[in-house]
């Protein structure tokens, strides 16, 4: 595993402990570019603390997957699963474009890659690959792990599942910096994972930790990630990257991934104050005059296609451009079955969905949802037109 050489103090867990190996990677530019990129764009508009990064984000993870990993080191006696789950989870975000989340249609639509994918290509291409060579970590095997296709499915849920360090984390440190205030004991869970049957298990008498959490996280999509201000901001960032795209050469940075790691919160926000395709966009951010919500409806939810139409439909019964109205039918991943991770108790393994009411109400509280945003001076006609419909009566 190694020494620890460094501590950094944090508010989630306490004091951070950091061998030379990590500290390695901390301090190159890939990692360092993360203290530029906000966890929670567009919260900050109602929220004014939520200004945590995902610099701090990734020390978390890496602290908790080496609780998780250290438990399971203690049954196997391999000891250097820990040294490479610390590092999976330190280095499982590195691949988050400008505002988080936001970029992530953008790097969909440009190159066909997701945030985990693009990691993983940071990995490869940077002095990351070194500096694990030196220390004698596979790439393949984090790559594995980030993607959660370890082919020890117990390492690759610590890393990737409905209960990893990357969930525990975020739900509690954004709960923390937003003011939100749902607790929820993520050391107990850590600290209760166990390996059965090459699988990660969590000991049943941290079940109740478990169900907060999973109730903590419910909450934080209606209350934090899709609140209709912190949603409607991102969207407008969304928009005016798209407008954007030719400048970024996102290709580029295939075979140069300096051009990616040239792209943060601050180096994007000064390209769309500059182009003038966005810079009235960026201009409405900077004075508060943002996207308002005429309409959203629960339980409901529409395919690309059909988000493009019920656009169209609601501008000409309103008389207004498209581009005045905006609808948001997002992919909400909350919660899967298959990826909750069995409990241990009493020697038997047991279907958490049978052993908590709890897990098994929520499971079926997926968060679906679509959203009809205008500008202000349109909402109370928009809203006229949506009274009393549902969206398949505007398609």
């Amino acid at each position: 595993m190694g020494k620890y050489v460094k501590s950094v103090k944090d508010p989630i867990h306490g004091y951070i402990e950091l061998t030379r190996l990590e500290l390695e990677i901390v301090d190159t530019l890939t990692l360092q570019r993360l203290r530029r990129i906000k966890q929670l764009p567009g919260s900050e508009y109602v929220y004014p603390g939520a200004m945590n990064t995902r610099f701090e984000h990734s020390l978390g993870v890496m602290h908790l997957a080496g609780l998780m990993g250290k438990r399971i080191s203690e049954q196997s006696g391999d000891e250097d699963i820990v040294r490479v789950l610390r590092v999976s989870g330190l280095l499982h975000d590195i691949g988050h474009g400008p505002f988080s989340h936001s970029f992530e249609p953008i790097l969909r639509k440009s190159l066909g890659m997701s945030h985990e994918e693009m990691s993983v290509h940071l990995i490869e291409r940077t002095e990351i690959s070194d500096i694990l060579g030196k220390w004698g970590i596979e790439v393949s095997e984090v790559a594995d792990l980030i993607r959660g296709t370890h082919p020890r499915r117990s390492l690759s849920r610590i890393i990737n599942s409905s209960v990893d360090a990357d969930k525990m984390d975020y739900t509690v440190r954004d709960s923390y910096h937003t003011g939100a205030g749902y607790s929820v004991d993520i050391h107990r869970i850590a600290l209760n994972s166990l390996e059965v049957n090459g699988d990660l298990v969590i000991n049943a008498r941290a079940l109740e930790a478990v169900e907060s959490l999973l109730m903590a996280r419910l909450l934080s999509f209606r209350t934090v990630y899709f609140h209709k201000t912190s949603r409607a901001v991102q969207l407008m960032l969304e928009t005016a990257m798209l407008s954007v795209m030719d400048r970024l050469d996102l290709a580029g940075c295939l075979k140069d991934p300096e051009i990616y790691l040239y792209l943060d919160d601050y180096t994007m926000w000064g390209i769309l104050k500059e182009d003038e395709r966005s810079r009235e966009m960026m201009d409405r951010l900077m004075k508060r005059y943002i996207l308002k919500l005429a309409r959203e409806w629960y339980d409901a939810s529409l395919t690309g296609e059909e988000v493009s139409e019920l656009r169209s439909s609601i501008a000409k019964r309103a008389s207004l451009k498209e581009e005045d109205i905006v609808v948001d039918s997002p992919r909400i991943e909350f919660i899967k079955s298959t990826e909750l991770p069995l409990l241990w108790r009493d020697g038997s393994l047991v279907d958490p969905l049978e052993a908590s009411p709890v897990l098994s109400r929520l499971r079926n509280l997926l968060p679906r949802m679509v959203r009809v945003y205008t500008w202000p001076p349109y909402r109370d006609e928009v809203r006229r037109i949506l009274r009393d419909r549902r969206p398949e009566d505007l398609l």
